[in-house]
């Protein structure tokens, strides 16, 4: 079985780009390859800006890529924690069992326990006193607990649960086949897509949204996916 993984590289500018790994996601594995083999700046951008990746040779760092997809990338906004959402968001979204993150000279390991723990176990490694600093003394001094509860207050202004419920309906239509087979592939991605957009704060992007058009906006998030 598939131990999948997150390979991810931060810069001083706070741009993150990550690549999906499939195989061997484990630390006994995959944070031997990438000490042994993408252990400085350069190797670990490349290898987070691949995409997708199968596996990587242990003995000599190969990389083995079954399909060819673009790296997924955002800038990462607010302090150390908030910045930990964000990739434990990715994290999650590529239904990986770890997150190996490139900052400041040096690998760090995140294993998923949930988005929350993520962010939290990775706020003390991306914690440098320079690159990730709060510019709101309010958002200083706010908790983790706090800006979690935050984002789910926040995320109950929207039901999800109905909008998951009506494009499943709508997406299955008089074909259970077909509608099986986009929820399976395509549903819980988008959903996931969708809550993170509502926690980075472009909820505004969807306030004009009825119900067809969150279906409208799932066909289209399928169809990308499917050209890649």
């Amino acid at each position: 079985m598939a131990t999948r993984a997150l390979i991810g590289f931060i810069d001083d500018d706070r741009n993150f780009v990550a690549t999906y790994n499939h195989y061997d996601g484990y630390p006994e594995y995959l944070g031997k390859v990438l000490d042994k083999h993408f252990n400085n700046d350069s190797k670990a951008e490349e290898l987070a800006n691949v995409g997708y990746i199968s596996s990587i040779d242990i003995d000599t760092g190969d990389i083995d890529s079954k399909y060819q997809e673009d790296p997924d990338k955002e800038e990462l906004i607010g302090d150390p924690y908030e910045a930990g959402l964000q990739i434990g968001t990715l994290v999650d979204q590529y239904g990986g069992d770890y997150g190996y993150i490139w900052f400041k000279g040096k690998w760090h390991m995140v294993k998923n326990s949930g988005i929350a723990n993520m962010a939290k176990a990775l706020e003390d490694k991306l914690e440098d006193g320079q690159t990730f600093m709060s510019i709101d003394e309010d958002v200083m001094e706010e908790g983790y607990e706090a800006k979690w509860a935050k984002f789910l207050s926040e995320a109950k202004k929207v039901d999800f649960d109905v909008i998951e419920k009506y494009i499943e309906k709508e997406t299955t239509g008089g074909d259970p086949e077909r509608g099986e087979q986009t929820v399976n592939f395509g549903l819980d991605a988008y959903m996931d897509s969708l809550k993170n957009d509502f926690r980075l704060g472009r909820g505004d992007d969807y306030i004009d949204y009825e119900m067809d058009d969150y279906v409208e906006d799932f066909e289209n998030y399928v169809a990308d996916k499917m050209d890649l």
